[in-house]
C-alpha cells in the first residue's frame, strides 16, 4: 500500500500543511505536535514524495558526480571527501562512471539533467566537453575536480600537477640522473598533459636533451605501463631513472622492474605521481608527489553547496592546490 501524506495526517489528527511543515522542520509547528507526527511517520513507514517536493520548491536537492574510472584508487578519498561534506546538508548524490569515454559522459549528462539535478562535480574526459554548454545555459552549477574544462567558465578544484612533476624530476636531477622517462597516460587529459610538461620543463632549465624514445605516454591500463616499461629496458641506453605520471602506471612500472628481475632503486630510480595508502607496502617503498584528494573532494563539494545556496563570490573560482614530496626509498 502506498502510504501518502493524506494518510498520516488522518492518523494524526492534523492537517496534510501540518504534516509537510513537521517534514520541512517549520518552527510553527508545537512540539507535542510533532513528536505526534513523526511517531506516526516512522509507524507508517512513510516517506515523502520528492518529485512533488521538487515541483513545489523547484529544486531537487539531488548533485550529479561524473567520475572518469571508479576503479582507479585515486577516486575513493576523493568521493569520501565529496560526500561527508554533502551530508552535512540536505543533498544527495546520484554517481556515474564514463570509463573516460566522451559518448559515455555525454550520455550520463544528458541522465543527470533529465533527473533535474541542482549541481554538477564532474572529472572531465577532455578539456572540451560540448554538453556542459547546455548546462551553462541552464544555469546549473557546475565544478569540475582533478581536471579543468576549456570550452566554458566552470569552478574548479586541482593540484599544481606541472610543479609537482617538477620536483620530482628535479630531484632526480640533483641526484646525478639524466636519462629519465616518464610513463604516463594519455597527454589529451590535463593533470598528464600538465605533468608532462613539468617533466619537459625540469630537464629544459637543467639542460638535459630531450629524448622522445623516454616519453612513454597514452597508456590507460596497468598492462599498458607495464608493457611501456619493459619497452624502456629495450632500448640501446634504456633510462636510470623513471618518473611515473599516476599511481596506474605506478603499478605498471613497479611490475615490469620486477618482471625484468631489475632492483629498485639499484638498477632504476623510481618516483611516482599520487601518494596512496598501498604506495607504502609497495618493495621498496615509493617515494611520490603527494595530492590532498580528500581535500580536493571536500573544497570541491564545499565550492558547489556556496554556489547553491547563492553564496561566496560571484567570479568562477579556479582553486589550485599544493603537492608535497613524501621521500622513501624507491630513488
Amino acid at each position: 500500500m502506498n502510504i501518502t501524506i493524506k494518510d498520516v495526517a488522518k492518523k494524526a489528527n492534523v492537517s496534510a500543511t501540518t504534516v509537510s511543515r513537521v517534514i520541512r522542520g517549520n518552527p510553527k509547528v508545537s512540539s507535542e505536535v510533532r513528536e505526534k507526527v513523526l511517531k506516526i511517520i516512522k509507524k507508517l513507514n512513510y516517506v515523502p514524495n520528492g518529485n512533488a517536493r521538487a515541483i513545489v520548491k523547484k529544486r531537487t536537492n539531488v548533485i550529479g558526480l561524473v567520475f572518469t574510472d571508479i576503479s582507479n584508487p585515486f577516486y575513493p578519498p576523493l568521493l569520501r571527501g565529496i560526500e561527508n561534506t554533502i551530508n552535512k546538508s540536505n543533498f544527495s548524490l546520484i554517481l556515474c562512471n564514463t570509463d573516460e569515454d566522451p559518448i559515455k559522459e555525454e550520455k550520463f549528462l544528458r541522465i543527470l539533467l533529465e533527473k533535474c539535478i541542482d549541481g554538477l562535480i564532474i572529472v572531465p574526459t577532455k578539456t572540451d566537453v560540448p554538453f556542459l554548454e547546455t548546462y551553462e545555459a541552464r544555469r546549473i552549477p557546475i565544478v569540475c575536480v582533478d581536471r579543468v574544462v576549456e570550452n566554458i567558465q566552470t569552478d574548479s578544484v586541482v593540484v599544481d600537477n606541472l610543479r609537482g612533476a617538477y620536483s620530482a624530476t628535479q630531484y632526480l636531477i640533483e641526484n646525478g640522473h639524466e636519462r629519465i622517462a616518464i610513463i604516463g597516460g594519455d597527454q589529451e587529459i590535463y593533470t598528464i598533459s600538465e605533468r608532462l610538461k613539468g617533466y619537459l620543463r625540469a630537464l629544459e632549465r637543467h639542460e638535459i636533451i630531450l629524448d622522445s624514445s623516454f616519453q612513454a605516454m597514452g597508456g590507460f591500463t596497468i598492462e599498458d605501463f607495464v608493457n611501456s616499461t619493459i619497452k624502456l629496458f629495450s632500448l640501446p641506453k634504456p633510462p636510470t631513472a623513471i618518473f611515473s605520471a599516476g599511481n596506474l602506471a605506478t603499478v605498471g612500472t613497479y611490475i615490469a622492474i620486477n618482471k625484468l628481475q631489475k632492483i629498485i632503486p639499484k638498477d632504476v630510480a623510481v618516483i611516482g605521481f599520487d601518494d596512496l595508502t598501498w604506495v607504502e607496502a609497495l618493495n621498496p617503498p615509493l617515494t611520490a608527489v603527494s595530492q590532498p584528494i580528500y581535500q580536493i573532494g571536500a573544497t570541491a563539494a564545499q565550492l558547489l553547496l556556496q554556489r547553491l545556496m547563492d553564496e561566496g563570490p560571484k567570479e568562477k573560482q579556479n582553486i589550485v592546490l599544493n603537492t608535497t614530496m613524501i621521500f622513501r626509498k624507491s630513488d
